[in-house]
């Protein structure tokens, strides 16, 4: 209960200060959600974002994101392409999410994506919790239900001071989350570990298509992203708490080119990075892997190429024994053609005769006489 609050709190935190920016994430789901070394949340994955109207709402014939996890309100404008949508759109999704948090599965889950969407369309018939399910306390219930609701009643309307005042989040100090200890820090040996990520396809699945949606699917619905740049442009601080981290997506109407980014060039010297548990980051350990890598990958290509010159070799040779075996045949070809042509030189009543060898049958070799006496 408690770390579901507390990574709840920072979901409010983090969301809050994107609508704040004047954007609308559109793709809040935990595969989005990441966790810094010390245990606090990162919003992640703003492909899908949108810079809001001077109105608060944006216009999107395109539903992007994941099926369970998107809001009636998107369907809706995809269906009829004029409806228009705010950050409410969010805050629906951060229901999705904290009910599987509590429940462990998404409250519209369907085998078909069709049937999700119409789950979600007319939410009010099929949103229930689980029955089996009774340890869930009711302040988790009621965030739950003031999430998953109708736009106009549904929680987050008023920014974060909706949450501020809920029970469930009753003894959080929203000033300090950002200071204080998590209640989970993962747990990792250096900055190259990757063993907290799970290898995911990258080929889409059924449930991230969105083809079968609609009888009259938008244009070009597989490429939802086509024409979007991100521009991370420094925003001015016109007002505390208003303006705060660097953000910007923008539809990107000349498609300018991409400019090919550097990487930022890496710090030198003896630094390190301390960690709540007291361990360090050393950078020079860092290199050296790297080193040891790349020092690694020009071994497997030297052995690479032995194995093709070697691949080579070994077609030559075998192209010059097949040629060699052809050449054994044809001989033996000969040599029998040529005892059966001896055979049938031999006259009749021959047989049996033993024949003088042909060194036997030539001439003496010459002597001079000896003189008398």
């Amino acid at each position: 209960m408690d770390m579901a609050r507390f990574y709840l709190a920072e979901m409010v935190m983090a969301i809050d200060s994107l609508h704040r920016m004047g954007y609308v994430h559109r793709d809040i789901k935990p595969d989005n959600v990441l966790l810094d070394r010390c245990g606090h949340i990162r919003l992640g994955d703003f492909g899908s974002c949108l810079k809001l109207r001077p109105d608060g709402t944006i216009s999107s014939s395109v539903a992007v994101g994941t099926p369970d996890y998107l809001s009636p309100e998107i369907l809706q404008a995809v269906e009829d392409g004029t409806h228009s949508y705010g950050p409410e759109c969010d805050w629906w999704s951060l229901g999705v999410f904290a009910y599987e948090m509590f429940f462990g599965h998404t409250p519209f889950f369907a085998d078909s994506v069709v049937e999700t969407y119409g789950k979600i369309v007319h939410f009010k018939e099929h949103f229930s919790f689980p029955l089996s399910v009774t340890d869930v306390p009711e302040e988790a219930r009621a965030l739950i239900q003031g999430l998953i609701c109708p736009r106009e009643t549904r929680l987050g309307r008023n920014g974060v001071q909706d949450f501020r005042e809920h029970p469930f989040f009753a003894g959080v100090d929203w000033e300090g989350l950002h200071t204080c200890t998590p209640p989970f820090a993962p747990e990792f040996t250096n900055a190259t570990d990757t063993s907290n990520f799970d290898v995911v396809d990258d080929c889409l699945t059924d449930m991230e298509t969105l083809s079968d949606v609609l009888e009259s699917a938008p244009l070009g619905v597989h490429l939802p992203f086509v024409g979007f740049s991100y521009i991370g442009a420094t925003l001015e601080q016109n007002e505390p708490g208003e303006r705060g981290r660097d953000i910007a997506m923008e539809l990107d109407c000349n498609r300018r080119p991409p400019q090919q980014e550097q990487p930022p060039p890496l710090p030198t010297g003896d630094l390190a990075c301390q960690l709540p548990s007291g361990q360090k980051l050393d950078l020079a350990a860092f290199l050296e892997l790297r080193s040891a890598f790349e020092s690694e990958l020009h071994v497997q290509e030297g052995l690479r190429q032995e194995l093709s010159t070697a691949q080579v070799a070994n077609q030559t040779f075998a192209s010059r024994l097949q040629e060699a075996e052809s050449r054994n045949r044809e001989l033996e070809a000969q040599i029998k053609r040529l005892e059966a042509q001896i055979e049938g030189m031999k006259l009749p009543g021959d047989e049996g005769k033993c024949f003088p060898h042909p060194l036997a049958l030539s001439p003496a070799p010459w002597t001079p006489p000896t003189p008398g006496p």
